[in-house]
């Protein structure tokens, strides 16, 4: 049984610390209100009160002696009140805090209660917001109105709606979340129709490019940034799984490799056709005891995109591409060996549950296998490589 009692400044005084956790008393005269001792002597007053919905609620006063009995007993009645009204007084605590943080607070809660983002998602947001917000960075939520968003929108010249989109994700929390704006001053982009409208991206290899690209990507000196390369179009991932791979993830017995985490929130199997294995067996050999197949200087330990090789590459095979351009290389090399929809979208590790027919199809691993094998032979084929040769003695380092 609760231990009660008419509460005075004495009897409070005199409350024993428990010898471990912490014990409750209740005040005779307010039922409601409690004074809670904790092991290393803290006390605390506290209403505990019951919602209208049933819900039980415990509302924390203050700490004693800052608040006195008298002053304690005046705050509970008033708590009382509000919460026989029906109002959530710990929500609206909760509010007043969110409703005062900053920008950069409100990423650092974000990124908290996500647990499971991908460490590139975590670095693609910080980096947008610092690039394009940095001015904003220390500005409170519940200062950024609409028509500021709208002016710092037309202020960028480039990839100002990849920026956007990173503050409406935040501000979009932060009211349905953390209640901690009335509503998300992005919408201005919504309701005005200013988001430009995204345009799909068609640059790839072309088949008649292939002995050219091929060939300045062999000659590279950076034997990371060739084999990260060979990888992307080898086996259509896109570049944070193949950057953040782990040799643990790679059997070169069974040719065969698994991403971590990838876009969808799944592990994925992909696997190495046979032209590429003596390239991960030399950069194996190379690496020693690193834990990544790509390690780097950052601070995930994995090396950044490889942009200074892939210039070289460009320039000398006179092809402009990126990392993810051999990601549509590869399917569009799928498509020309006449590989199935469904197979092309597993291949790439797109979801297919959202299609009826691909949600009965469960491909075999060696289907998949198989396909990948005829995407390599039909890249070498155009890149004319029969029996490519192997002899690398680079270091592995970025350069």
């Amino acid at each position: 049984m609760p231990e009660k009692f008419k509460f005075t400044q004495k009897r409070i005084d005199d409350l024993p610390p428990p010898e471990k956790g912490r014990k409750d008393y209740y005040d005779t005269d307010i039922k409601s209100l409690s004074c809670r001792v904790s092991s290393t002597g803290n006390k605390s007053f506290s209403v505990t009160k019951r919602l209208t919905s049933g819900t039980l609620q415990r509302v924390t006063i203050g700490k004693y002696p800052a608040i006195s009995v008298d002053t304690a007993r005046k705050m509970a009645i008033e708590s009382i009140s509000q919460i026989t009204s029906g109002v959530n007084l710990n929500e609206e605590k909760r509010k007043k805090r969110y409703k005062a943080i900053t920008l950069i607070e409100l990423l650092e809660i974000y990124l908290k209660d996500k647990p499971n983002l991908r460490d590139a998602s975590i670095t693609d947001y910080t980096k947008k917001l610092n690039q394009g917000f940095s001015d904003w960075l220390n500005k409170p939520i519940n200062d950024i109105n609409r028509d500021m968003v709208k002016a710092k929108r037309n202020s960028f010249t480039g990839g100002r709606d990849n920026k956007m989109r990173v503050l409406r994700l935040l501000m979009s929390y932060a009211h349905t979340t953390l209640k901690a704006i009335d509503t998300n001053p992005v919408d201005i982009l919504t309701d005005g129709h200013l988001w430009e409208k995204a345009k799909r991206k068609k640059r790839k290899i072309s088949s008649n490019n292939l002995k050219g690209w091929y060939a300045a990507v062999l000659n590279l000196k950076n034997e990371k940034a060739k084999v990260y390369l060979l990888l992307l179009v080898h086996t259509g991932l896109r570049d944070t799984d193949v950057r953040y791979l782990k040799w643990k993830d790679i059997d070169l017995k069974h040719n065969s490799l698994i991403a971590r985490d990838t876009k969808n929130s799944t592990d994925f199997t992909a696997y190495i056709p046979s032209q590429i294995q003596p390239y991960l067996i030399n950069l194996h050999t190379l690496a020693g005891n690193e834990e990544f197949v790509f390690p780097g200087k950052g601070k995930d330990g994995v090396m950044g995109i490889p942009r200074k090789p892939i210039t070289q590459v460009c320039k000398q095979s006179n092809t402009e591409f990126s990392s993810h351009d051999l990601k549509r290389t590869f399917l569009t090399i799928g498509e020309a060996c006449m590989l199935s929809w469904s197979l092309l979208k597993n291949l790439a590790n797109h979801i297919t549950d959202n299609d009826v027919t691909g949600g009965y199809i469960n491909t075999e691993a060696k289907t998949l296998r198989e396909a990948t094998q005829k995407i390599a032979d039909y890249i070498y084929q155009h890149a004319e490589l029969n029996n490519p040769n192997i002899i690398s003695s680079q270091s592995p380092t970025e350069k």
